[in-house]
């Protein structure tokens, strides 16, 4: 009905702008990357063995924004341009999507969306159809989240598409796990390092490749007017930038949410406001950073890898545990980014692992929308055979079979626990780490 008393210059901007809104082509949504289980097919057993237990750490699911968009910078800067009569025509555009955007949102923050539940609920489902033989055994479950309340909405989406008979196993749960699932918030050096880091060093090498400093400038300049850009700080039109890029690669996971408002997808593509090529740009420089702060970056031994120690301790004790005691079937974890990213490069998963020298080149060895997209997941699935001690394992990471890198088989993607247990055994050894350790003091005293 509104759109009847549209100014026709007006609708022709709004529909000229839709033109932009195709496909890219490739991936421009970084960490916001709506989940796809990245193999379907998975590798047979070798003969006599099955399934069970199941080490499991997740990301949460799709989720909405975890602060207001009128808390923003970016809607600070829009209101203060919109009172001085600075905004352009696609500034007024902006803003009124922020307006829609922030009254969807709302009532919603820090929630995962439909989508991410319906995430949750398909890998639970998975996870139960492939391997049945673990959650047909008696032993019981293990559910750990964070204290964010889209952890545990995504450990309960993940039971619910699970459909566990509540008969066979007893589930306990735990919250607020800091030292194995948000290891980074309890190590001051992991903050002094986000903080000063080497990692800027190289975020700026990026910057000046690209050109950031102007780059930002001219996106701005869609937005604002020339004089009011004029007494705008570089700092600024870089988090007016940031803010944006962050609205936009939001909306895939609310578009139910979106509806249920009364608007259209349409009615919040923030992406329709850039090129196909200022996305492309903008998302190198999103995942750069996750690259180098919650990845291998230049060293896959630095502290944003290593303090993820807690996790692999964790994860080798609750192994073993399963082996000698049978009472935890399936240990289920619900975490982060920033839980998955430092996980997988200690464990020398490929693809999640390489470290590169130069950043201009991490594309190459790194793509965060493949590691740590939402519902992002590791999996260690153990395999025993009647009558034998021997026990496999294999690594999935997104539900894929992936290599541990400078560890050995010779049937992939089944490794031998002991050869597992041994090489990781080692590799805390490298870290002055035993599995007994008091792990909160460990990341207390990293330096």
């Amino acid at each position: 009905m509104m759109m009847k008393y549209m100014p026709i210059s007006f609708l022709f901007l709004v529909l000229q702008f839709s033109v932009y809104a195709q496909n890219c082509g490739h991936n421009i949504s970084g960490t916001k990357t709506l989940y796809q289980p990245q193999q379907k097919k998975l590798t047979p057993a070798p003969v006599g063995f099955e399934p069970v237990f199941v080490n499991h750490v997740g990301r949460h699911g799709a989720r909405h924004l975890t602060k207001a968009v009128d808390a923003s910078f970016t809607w600070k800067m829009l209101i203060r341009a919109d009172s001085l009569n600075a905004l352009t025509a696609k500034g007024k555009l902006l803003k009124q999507m922020a307006m829609k955007l922030q009254k969807v949102e709302q009532p919603n923050l820090k929630f995962i969306s439909s989508e991410g539940e319906k995430e949750q609920q398909q890998l639970g489902a998975r996870m139960v159809d492939n391997y049945k033989a673990v959650f047909q055994h008696s032993g019981n479950i293990k559910i750990t989240t964070t204290k964010e309340v889209r952890t545990e909405q995504s450990a309960k989406a993940f039971l619910e598409g699970a459909k566990i008979d509540s008969k066979s196993p007893k589930i306990s749960f735990e919250n607020n796990n800091t030292d194995e699932l948000r290891f980074y918030d309890v190590a001051p050096a992991y903050s002094a390092f986000e903080e000063n880091g080497d990692w800027q060093k190289q975020i700026l090498l990026l910057e000046e490749k690209n050109h950031i400093e102007q780059f930002n400038k001219n996106l701005a300049k869609k937005f604002f007017t020339k004089k009011f850009l004029t007494g705008i700080k570089t700092s600024e039109v870089n988090k007016f930038i940031d803010d944006i890029f962050g609205f936009a690669s939001i909306v895939p996971s609310i578009e139910t949410e979106i509806k249920a408002a009364g608007f259209v997808t349409a009615d919040l593509d923030f992406y329709a406001l850039f090129t196909c090529k200022e996305l492309e740009t903008l998302n190198l420089m999103d995942t750069a950073s996750d690259y180098l702060m919650k990845g291998p970056g230049t060293d896959n031994m630095g502290i944003q890898v290593i303090i993820a120690a807690p996790l692999l301790v964790d994860f080798l004790n609750t192994t073993q545990n399963y082996i000698d005691k049978r009472s935890i079937s399936a240990n289920l974890r619900f975490g982060h980014a920033e839980t998955i990213g430092p996980f997988a490069a200690l464990l020398g998963m490929k693809g999640a692992s390489t470290s590169s020298k130069s950043i201009l080149n991490f594309q190459q060895v790194y793509q965060a929308d493949k590691v740590i997209p939402l519902s992002s997941n590791i999996d260690w699935i153990l395999y025993g055979k009647n009558s034998s001690e021997d026990y496999l394992i294999k690594f999935l990471l997104n539900e894929k079979e992936v290599h541990i890198q400078s560890l050995q088989t010779t049937t992939f993607p089944y490794y031998n626990w002991k050869d597992v247990r041994n090489f990781y055994l080692q590799k805390l050894k490298s870290l002055k780490v035993g599995l007994n350790d008091d792990m909160h003091q460990y990341l207390l005293n990293l330096k």
